[in-house]
């Protein structure tokens, strides 16, 4: 049954936009700003369009490097549920709003 739970675990994780970032220490990792794409126009001395233009040109390429790089919210996950995350590499999935715990 922990098998079960742990896979809705990694689901909701992946629902939150978490992918896996290290397969071999299990870290998932999110975008966890939503003005991301303005953040890395800046780092690379990009307009907002061109950095635009270049996230569509490469999906997931600037999303996963995000993630590896400058993301704050990464967690240390069972090696189960790491294997119910997707993986980061291609992964175009950007900012999504984190559930809020319920009390």
């Amino acid at each position: 049954m922990a098998k079960k739970s742990m896979i809705i675990t990694g689901e909701s994780l992946a629902r939150q936009g978490y992918c896996r970032i290290s397969k071999r220490k299990n870290i998932v990792a999110r975008i966890d700003v939503e003005n991301w794409v303005e953040l890395l126009a800046a780092h690379f001395g990009k307009t907002l369009h061109q950095m635009f233009t270049e996230i569509l040109a490469n999906p997931g390429y600037y999303e996963d490097l995000f993630r590896r790089e400058w993301s704050k919210d990464q967690l240390d996950v069972s090696l189960t549920t790491a294997r119910t995350v997707p993986s980061s590499f291609g992964c175009a999935v950007g900012y999504e709003e984190k559930d809020t715990p319920s009390a």
